[in-house]
């Protein structure tokens, strides 16, 4: 998001904060990427160089980076009602989730900005991260079973 951001001419900063912290005071747009929560975990696992496999999927599903997904994932969907949203998706199929985003912005699109939004990030590969890969029927059944039906819900997928 950074990226797409500062493509459009704007300086962006990260901040994964949930909604039971307050944004930093400099904040004057605040901008939400959310993502098919079962290709979080798989980006999740490719991004610290872990195997995805079903095993190592339930693993992070059920231990995330310091709670069960659900839970930190929980801790992110106020950001759903007040900030702009974009769909991962969306962002990387054609150039109107950034166009949508220039708009928030007040500004003018750059023309060929989501051209180049592809590559030179640690996040952007050229294969993308696929649940399907992993999504077994022991798979399917742990993840309705805790909740991953709900959470799908609830971020619209």
């Amino acid at each position: 998001m950074m990226k797409a951001v500062e493509l459009l001419g704007i300086p962006a900063t990260v901040n994964h904060i949930s909604t039971l912290e307050e944004l930093p005071k400099e904040t004057t747009h605040h901008i939400l990427i959310k993502r098919d929560p079962r290709n979080v975990i798989v980006s999740w696992l490719r991004f610290h160089q872990d195997v995805v496999t079903p095993g190592k999927f339930l693993a992070r599903f059920r231990q995330f980076a310091n709670a069960p997904f659900v839970q930190e994932m929980g801790e992110y969907e106020g950001w759903l009602k007040s900030a702009y949203v974009v769909r991962y998706e969306g962002l990387i199929a054609d150039s109107r989730a950034m166009r949508g985003i220039a708009a928030y912005l007040g500004i003018k699109y750059v023309s060929d900005s989501w051209e180049r939004l592809e590559n030179h990030t640690a996040t952007w590969n050229a294969v993308k991260s696929d649940y399907r890969d992993v999504w077994t029927p022991d798979v399917i059944k742990a993840w309705y079973a805790e909740g991953g039906g709900e959470l799908l819900a609830r971020w619209g997928y």
